[in-house]
């Protein structure tokens, strides 16, 4: 067990100097000492140039590892320079230099410093994944005041009045064919009795004059009937609502000075849709909306849901949020836009509003053309809505989602259609547009996530991946082995869900059909044998392809070759089972695990040697120098090693290592005639008694590229077991 070593070397005379600084750290500010009403928030970032000119001075900084375990410790040892610049006062001769700074109007924000040359640090990680959950409840919270206001009454008084007598026939017709009327009678005929073969036409059934056997019933000769009735309702909104301004979208991490000049414009300026997007700042605003029949595409997939209401139709508003993510991808870098003037001219001569093109382009792309309900080409970069309607039919409780201003096929009675909804393509990933979490909000003020129903095939993760924030597995404390599931966003959704006792038989079918995801496809196994075949199978493997700690059985023999290449430069390789292969591990590996390697047994396997600590990089880097190649260490299988039986206590002593301490990785590591308690405080106890004890060491933990060992209580004589857990009670 290795001593505590100090960060600083003891053996160094030079005087001191000053703190050398990481060149890609953040920059340390004393919080503090920060005025309140400074007017530049970007004062404390360095300039490029300071951080070249000090990474200069330092010399290149280490290159790191290219295993996985190496990541963390470069983000330990830059939150430890970052501390120590921050609290340690500078060492430098006390004579009054120049200060020369350089502030950046438009400096980026601390995680666009990285620009994809290092990967983000922890902190930058965290603050993302905050950032993105944080997000998603304000879209929840929003989206939960739009459907409540969908469900006002002025506003369903407006839309009914505007609707043509035509449609109101439409609707009588609607509910009479789905049962939910009855027809009315037609007037009795003042005519004479009719005689003979004319009676006996009017008796039969199927004749003109025949009556509808069960009043009351649906009428599914045409198939569903609220079909029907939607597509005219889709028609008339889409000929009828005009789209005047933009709708809400991604833009991904923006520059903390573009941030700032925009709440300040926001907060002083006169509000601008174009800039800030549409502002409905109240239900009042809403019934105004819904009188003008206008606003965003949002906006006319909020009303046209809000008029399905008004007609005693069963619909959700449905919403695809499209929040920060918590990635590091180019769907969450901000592009900056331009305004550039454009020459063509309408029809009518007069010139084109700017549009918008992206300054990364070498081409300016040319506004979308605008329709006849959106003569601006407000969004039209955007291929598929992020609001739009569920309709549930109060026939066969199917869910039919409908968009009566965006996608071609306004309502979608197919799987195939339904996944249209689903960004795809290049035009999506321009957009920033992506499906993450699908939010339906019923008339009863619930929410369901029905992200299943729309990713194509109905298979997770599907183009969720990335943007969701995935299930994590939680280990249970005391079960090996065993992970708990903990699913962030169905914890959040769960204030917004409907309650068992009030689900609907639409909720019953749509959870056993529609939000079932499906299982994704196992591709069959073709003949033959292919690097990828081999490579993937569970059954053979080649020797190439065994890992690190993998090696195979003394005397396993090869079941058939594989040839790789042709002509002359052709070669086989021996094929085995991968029932011969046997995990090694090095002997401090298994040290851990309460194991010794026996006497006179030879590694299966030298690989190079894994350094993560300091002390032991530095001993590498001296074997190295000496003998001119990398060292190298053995790796043993399990039937090479035996259980560590450590020496038995005499006279109540505890055997201890080189260290003053016990290892106690395992149970099998603890003496015979001895107990482990590991309780905190123990060590003062037996102290106090005048107990021979040593502690026990369960583990390590590794930081700032130094291995701590974890104590956990302390190894003593069984005899005196009681006698120090009563002290410890007392």
């Amino acid at each position: 067990m290795p001593p505590f070593v100090p960060r600083k070397r003891l053996s160094s005379t030079d005087p001191p100097s000053a703190k050398r600084h990481n060149a890609t750290a953040t920059p340390s500010v004393d919080i503090a000492a920060i005025d309140d009403e400074s007017d530049s928030p970007l004062s404390d970032i360095p300039s490029e140039a300071t951080l070249q000119d000090q990474e200069t001075k330092d010399g290149p900084s280490d290159e790191s590892d290219s295993d996985d375990d190496e990541v963390d410790w470069e983000d330990a040892m830059e939150s430890k320079a970052t501390t120590a610049t921050a609290t340690t006062p500078s060492m430098t001769p006390a004579h009054v230099q120049d200060l020369e700074l350089t502030l950046d109007k438009n400096e980026v924000h601390l995680s666009d410093i990285i620009d994809g040359k290092k990967a983000p640090s922890k902190i930058e990680r965290q603050i993302r994944v905050l950032t993105h959950c944080l997000h998603v409840q304000f879209l929840l919270h929003h989206n939960a005041l739009r459907n409540a206001w969908a469900n006002d009454s002025q506003v369903h008084d407006i839309l009914r009045r505007k609707l043509p007598a035509a449609l109101h026939k439409e609707v009588k017709k609607w509910e009479v064919s789905s049962g939910l009327e009855l027809p009315e009678k037609p007037p009795e005929e003042t005519t004479k009795k009719k005689k003979g073969k004319q009676r006996r036409k009017s008796e039969r059934d199927w004749g003109e004059a025949s009556s509808r056997m069960e009043p009351g019933q649906p009428d599914m000769s045409r198939g569903d009937p609220i079909i029907t009735l939607l597509k005219v309702l889709a028609a008339y909104w889409k000929k009828q609502f005009k789209i005047t301004a933009p709708g809400l979208r991604k833009r991904g991490y923006r520059p903390m000075s573009h941030l700032e000049a925009d709440i300040s414009a926001f907060n002083k300026e006169e509000h601008d849709p174009e800039r800030f997007g549409e502002k409905v700042s109240g239900l009042d605003e809403f019934r105004q909306a819904a009188e003008r029949m206008e606003g965003s595409r949002d906006l006319g997939a909020q009303l046209f849901t809000a008029l399905l209401r008004a007609l005693s139709i069963e619909a959700r508003l449905v919403a695809s949020l499209q929040p920060l993510g918590f990635g590091w991808t180019k769907v969450e870098t901000y592009t900056q836009k331009a305004k550039v003037e454009s020459e063509a001219q309408t029809e009518s001569g007069e010139t084109e509003d700017a549009m918008d093109v992206d300054t990364d382009d070498s081409d300016l792309d040319q506004k979308p053309a605008g329709s006849r309900n959106n003569p601006k080409g407000y969004d039209k970069d955007l291929p598929v809505p992020i609001y739009w309607t569920e309709v549930a039919s109060p026939v066969t409780h199917q869910i039919i989602p409908v968009d009566p201003l965006v996608l071609p096929n306004a309502v979608a009675t197919t799987p195939e259609l339904q996944a249209a909804f689903e960004p795809r393509g290049a035009k999506a990933e321009k957009a920033k547009q992506v499906i993450c979490y699908v939010v339906a909000y019923s008339s009863d003020k619930t929410a369901k996530d029905v992200t299943t129903r729309y990713l194509r095939r109905r298979t997770w993760p599907g183009k969720t991946k990335g943007y969701r924030m995935p299930v994590e597995k939680i280990p249970v404390p005391g079960r090996r082995g065993k992970f708990h599931e903990y699913n962030w966003f169905r914890v959040i959704l769960r204030i917004y869900e409907r309650s068992p006792k009030s689900r609907t038989a639409v909720d019953n079918l749509e959870d056993a059909n529609d939000l079932v995801p499906n299982q994704p496809e196992k591709k069959a196994a073709k003949e033959g044998d292919t690097l990828q075949s081999l490579k993937a199978s569970t059954e053979f493997v080649l020797e190439r392809f065994l890992r690190r700690e993998e090696a195979l059985k003394p005397g396993s023999k090869h079941v058939r070759t594989f040839v790789t290449g042709k002509g002359t430069k052709a070669k086989e390789e021996k094929i085995y089972r991968r029932a011969d292969v046997l995990k090694c591990l090095s002997a401090e590996s298994w040290h851990k695990e309460g194991r010794q390697i026996k006497k006179g047994e030879a590694p299966l396997k030298r690989v190079p040697i894994r350094a993560v600590t300091l002390l032991r990089k530095r001993e590498v880097d001296e074997l190295e120098r000496e003998t001119g190649e990398k060292p190298k260490q053995g790796l043993y299988a399990k039937y090479q090693t035996e259980y560590i039986i450590p020496p038995p206590i005499r006279n109540g002593i505890v055997p201890k290592n080189d260290y003053g301490n016990i290892d106690c990785f395992v149970p099998s590591m603890v003496p015979r005639g001895a107990t482990h308690i590991p309780w905190p405080g123990t060590v003062r106890i037996c102290k106090k008694l005048g107990i021979d004890y040593a502690e026990a060491v369960t583990g390590f933990e590794f930081g700032s590229k130094m291995a701590v060992p974890v104590i956990e209580g302390v190894v003593i004589a069984a005899e005196n077991e009681d006698l120090v857990k009563d002290a410890w009670r007392a």
